[in-house]
């Protein structure tokens, strides 16, 4: 098959080897799609040979031009070489096909057009597969889809028609949530509507920005802490005493002005009106009915003018385009709330389509489509809880399911493997350092909505290994607790994997006793292809130990005393404040995307857990190699081992912060590391030694730059530098660690010969394991790197190998 297009003269031709696209070299290209992702750009998708379970999958490409300089044309051709799909001319850098595509395999590629419809330039094609049981969703134009939202109120999430249904659960098996809705509305009868914020009268920026943060924290007592669940209260109960209250604080924001310092695009700080646009649509939709016409007039104006200023921001952000920006990612589920609220608002058309496009092609740009989430595990939870609503209101709505998508089915595994639910940290990046108790409540209500929406056991099994800090269950919250009833009953997976890695973001985690988080040895390492951005830190091929929740081994900084100050920026994103590697002093790049890394390997068996990164690329140009290998023997032994490679001969340093002092022991080239009663070995070894130093002094004072903060400063840790004695080009580096408690440490026999070989012997009632460790560069033969075998008392030989 050969088509012509005349005008350019581009040749789609099916020959004897793969399908090729080109321009006539006769027609000189007049613009060109990018062969990398811009900065700050989406991800193209969907990916190079995905297999995808929904049909048709949501496009996303790069601009080959200026946005308003050329429009698109997405191209689909079937294994065979046919056209199976051709999109009309586009503006914007996405498309979701309005048809589904039959299973099977699938070239797809993007035309850059000019005004005339001419072929300006070609974009390389990618494939993709369709599954044979794949989701058939086709794109659905908003005004259908705004035409099959009921026309009483409420309509956001309860439904006028269900509610008699609804409240008869309230007692039963949604009653553990509805006791803790009236709780808070009850504490809210007696709120005023509030001021408008006045911080940005404030000179000093570094005061003014205290100011903000104050201030928003404030709004959201107001705006989400009360009259969202004071309006909920009223749906659900129909009692007026909450309505009233809640309409008073409705109608005392219409009096703030839409583009002042309450707009999402204030000057100062986005999160007065990012709380304000998070719980108007919902407050408006739960009291409609107790709003005379001329109260619904001036709610519907601020309403109005507020979803037009979020669809304002994301085009003038060009999002669709360069999705990387963290906050403009909450407007797309807000946009969902204002159209359904305000169906038949002629806005609410525009809104939808524009939040659609997002969700069905580049969001959630920080996902990995195995179900990890790239800022971390505590933005993962923030950003996955906050687009419940949205998306259940969709689906109650409209009937369009956006769950079905393999993120979403994958999502709640990403934490199940990544939290312990005894943890005093929560992986890494922007506040890691929140326990797992602390957020044990906003947890439960993510992972068990999933749970309940998915009638999963295991999940709910999980959710019930969560404690608040007393020890207790933490409560199920009104959001999301009251959406869906609970019914799913709690069982332990009896063929539960004890290892998990998440490619899409770059995380893996491997435990000893995953069933028994009191008990459970787990290491964690990222290597994220997203790199350091937004809020996640320069921490390649970084690591963290845990042992029954207890961190041994975690990253050093804080966020402090908020976002993006010098303490935040010069020190606790950087990878001096990460358990990695220093180059002559000096770590990875910050603040880019292509500083990034990846997981290359990862085997799970049962005695052993294996997984490798690679983080070479996130040094700019200081290493020319960096792969970390991570093992874990069963139950309580880890062996870290870096291969490292630079342009010419360098002095490394191997860091590892603690909370608590280090005992160290230079001769021996040992350290121990303890928490509580928890206690770790590390033997560190490579070729002639280390020097060790530790200190529990910050870089630069935690208040640089903000002297009167008065959030308590963050407690010290201790912070571990072992120092080659040597410069050299090419190092290998061993970490074998033993982890028990102070009264019981699993010994392991560690032993390195002349030629560079580590050789450890660990022994328990379970399993005898033998690693072998070749920490010489100079060999010549093919010698494995790393080898370990592990002969159980019971079952088969167990091996891994890596070179």
């Amino acid at each position: 098959m050969k088509l012509l297009v005349t005008s350019r003269l581009l040749v789609l031709g099916v020959l004897s080897g793969p399908l090729s696209w080109s321009i006539a070299e006769a027609a000189p290209r007049a613009v060109a799609f990018p062969e990398s992702r811009p900065p700050g750009g989406s991800f193209s998708r969907p990916d190079d040979q995905e297999m995808l379970d929904v049909s048709p999958p949501g496009f996303s490409w790069w601009r080959a031009a200026p946005d308003g300089k050329v429009t698109y044309r997405l191209r689909v051709l079937s294994e065979s070489g046919t056209e199976a799909y051709v999109s009309p001319p586009v503006c914007e850098p996405v498309h979701v096909p309005t048809k589904a595509l039959p299973a099977g395999k699938y070239t797809w590629t993007v035309e850059a057009l000019d005004p005339s419809g001419n072929v300006l330039g070609v974009r390389q094609p990618r494939r993709f597969e369709i599954a044979d049981d794949a989701l058939a969703q086709p794109w659905i134009a908003p005004a259908e889809l705004l035409a099959r939202v009921p026309r009483r109120h409420p309509r956001l999430l309860f439904p006028k028609a269900r509610l008699d249904e609804i409240r008869s659960t309230l007692e039963t098996s949604r009653g553990e949530a509805f006791r803790s809705l009236q709780r808070q509305a009850d504490r809210s009868l007696s709120i005023k509507p509030p001021p408008e914020p006045d911080y940005d009268r404030i000179e000093d920026p570094a005061e003014r920005r205290l100011a903000y943060v104050a201030s928003f924290q404030e709004m959201r007592r107001y705006h989400l802490g009360a009259m969202q669940p004071l309006a909920l209260m009223y749906a659900l109960s129909g009692d007026e005493k909450y309505g009233r209250v809640a309409k008073a604080l409705l109608l005392g924001a219409t009096e703030w002005d839409p583009e002042g310092i309450s707009s999402v695009m204030a000057p100062y700080g986005d999160e007065v009106g990012l709380g304000l646009v998070k719980s108007e649509a919902l407050t408006y939709d739960w009291v409609y009915d107790l709003l005379d016409a001329r109260q619904r007039d001036k709610v519907e104006a601020m309403l109005v003018a507020r979803a037009d200023q979020m669809l304002r921001r994301l085009q003038r952000r060009d999002f669709l385009a360069r999705p990387e920006s963290s906050h403009d990612g909450r407007l797309p589920g807000y946009l969902v709330e204002h159209a359904i609220a305000m169906a038949e608002h002629p806005r609410a058309e525009v809104w939808l389509d524009y939040a659609l496009k997002t969700i069905l092609t580049v969001f959630p740009h920080w996902a990995g489509r195995d179900g990890g989430w790239a800022e971390g595990l505590a933005y993962g939870t923030a950003y996955n809880s906050l687009f419940i609503t949205p998306l259940e209101s969709l689906r109650t709505a409209t009937g369009l399911d956006v769950w079905q998508r393999a993120f979403y089915r994958k999502l709640p595994y990403f934490f199940f493997y990544n939290v312990s639910p005894a943890g005093e940290i929560m992986g890494f990046g922007d506040s890691y350092d929140g326990s797992a108790t602390s957020r044990s409540g906003s947890l439960r209500g993510l992972i068990q909505f999933h749970a309940e929406r998915t009638a999963d056991p295991a999940l709910r099994w999980w959710v019930d290994l969560l404690r608040t800090r007393d020890g207790d269950k933490p409560s199920l919250s009104a959001l999301p607790g009251l959406i869906l009833p609970q019914a799913v009953k709690p069982i332990p997976p009896d063929d539960l994997c004890p290892d998990a890695v998440f490619l899409g973001v770059g995380w893996a985690a491997l435990h000893s006793d995953l069933a028994h988080p009191e008990d459970d040895l787990m290491v964690a390492l990222k290597s994220s292809p997203f790199g350091g951005v937004s809020h996640s830190y320069a921490d390649q091929n970084c690591f963290a130990v845990l042992t029954g929740g207890r961190a041994l081994a975690r990253p050093g900084g804080t966020r402090y005393p908020q976002h993006g100050t010098p303490f935040h920026t010069r020190y606790t994103q950087q990878t001096m404040a990460q358990n990695g590697i220093l180059v002559d002093g000096q770590g990875q790049i910050n603040r880019s995307a292509k500083a990034n890394g990846r997981i290359v390997a990862f085997e799970s068996k049962p005695h052993l857990g294996y997984v490798c990164g690679d983080a070479a690329a996130a040094y700019g140009g200081r290493l020319s190699r960096f792969r970390r290998h991570v093992v874990l023997i069963r139950p309580s032994w880890i062996c870290i081992v870096d291969d490292l490679e630079s342009p010419q001969p360098a002095e490394f340093q191997w860091l590892m912060h603690a909370p608590e002092k280090l005992q160290l022991d230079q001769q021996a080239q040992t350290l121990v590391s303890r928490r509580g009663d928890a206690r770790m070995t590390v033997h560190l070894i490579s070729p002639a030694g280390f020097e060790f130093s530790q200190t529990d002094a910050w870089p630069l004072d935690p208040k640089t730059g903000y002297p009167t903060a008065r959030k308590r400063e963050p407690t010290k840790l201790w912070h571990f530098t072992a120092t080659t004695r040597e410069h050299s080009a090419s190092r290998r580096i061993a970490a074998v660690m033993s982890i028990g408690t102070a009264r019981n440490t699993p010994d392991c026999d560690v032993r390195v010969d002349d030629s560079g070989t580590v050789r450890v012997h660990a022994q328990n009632k379970e399993a005898e394991t033998v690693v072998e460790i070749e920490l010489s560069t100079d060999r010549t033969d093919d010698a494995a790197l790393l080898e370990v075998r592990c002969r159980p008392e019971s079952g088969d030989l167990e091996s891994l190998e890596a070179r």
